[in-house]
């Protein structure tokens, strides 16, 4: 069970403006909560925070801002903005960040459950272009996430991202930034203890035949400055994270080689050494 989080509350949710006539009355009138998980983040927050707000100007909302162990001036950043600030102090899942995840949703009152991370910044049209695309068996939908290109390595992973386009899959919805009906989430008690958490959650909703696509028009930046190490760090964390999941040595060697993303196959075979399987 997760523990009773410390909650800095701000004077509540924002109400609702005048809404573009693309968004449907129902997403316009119904409140969105937004779960902002944060570790260590303070090079981010002036960028991020601001960019959500603004794409939310025309709608009810809620944003839950959740500092997990946070050494920096990350939450004292947050407080500057009108978000509910849930600082985190403990680490009871193996994997915090679906821990952080759960906690956000626990505390989430809204029709829709967004999932913006704190180095993402989000463009206005985000919630506006987004929400009309839930309905019917769609009931979550991811933006693209392009690697903003201002230093060397930055670029190197744009330049590589174009994988996506001729991979066999396509573009597969990553957890980043999307947006979630609530109510798809409650049928599968929201988020478990998993390396990839959203990814877990597409699986989960596509056995009960609902699901989740990504857009290729709607496009998000992710802001974090990369280097050698966190790519490596972040191709092997993936390969964990797909043998957690179920997926196949085979699958992922085809997903390694059409993406360039050797390291995705030492990362399956440690998670597997790690649990001791055969």
């Amino acid at each position: 069970m997760l523990l009773l989080p410390r909650i800095h509350q701000s004077s509540g949710f924002r109400f609702l403006g005048l809404c573009n006539r693309t968004v449907s009355s129902l997403a316009a009138s119904s409140l969105v909560s937004v779960i902002c998980c944060a570790h260590n983040e303070q090079e981010y927050v002036d960028r991020s925070v601001p960019s959500l707000i603004s794409a939310l100007k025309d709608f009810q909302f809620e944003i839950i801002f959740v500092a997990d162990r946070c050494t920096d001036n990350t939450a004292n950043l947050a407080k500057k903005y009108d978000v509910r600030i849930i600082e985190k102090k403990w680490k009871r899942w193996e994997n915090s960040y679906a821990e952080s995840l759960q906690t956000g949703y626990l505390e989430a009152r809204g029709a829709y459950v967004s999932i913006v991370d704190a180095d993402i910044a989000v463009p206005p049209n985000f919630f506006r272009d987004l929400l009309p695309l839930i309905r019917g068996d769609i009931v979550s939908v991811a933006a693209s996430v392009v690697m903003y290109s201002d230093t060397f390595w930055n670029r190197v992973f744009y330049a590589w991202e174009k994988t996506h386009d001729f991979a066999p899959l396509g573009r597969e919805p990553r957890g980043a930034a999307r947006i979630i009906l609530r109510s798809a989430l409650n049928d599968i008690n929201g988020f478990r203890d998993v390396p990839s958490p959203d990814t877990d959650v597409d699986i989960r909703l596509a056995r009960r035949e609902c699901r989740s696509i990504a857009s290729s028009t709607v496009k998000v930046y992710h802001l974090r400055r990369l280097t050698l190490r966190k790519m490596a760090s972040g191709q092997i964390n993936s390969g964990r994270g797909r043998y957690a999941l179920g997926v196949g040595l085979v699958r992922t060697i085809g997903h390694s080689m059409f993406r360039f993303r050797p390291l995705v196959v030492y990362g399956w075979l440690l998670e597997r050494q790690r649990r001791g399987d055969k």
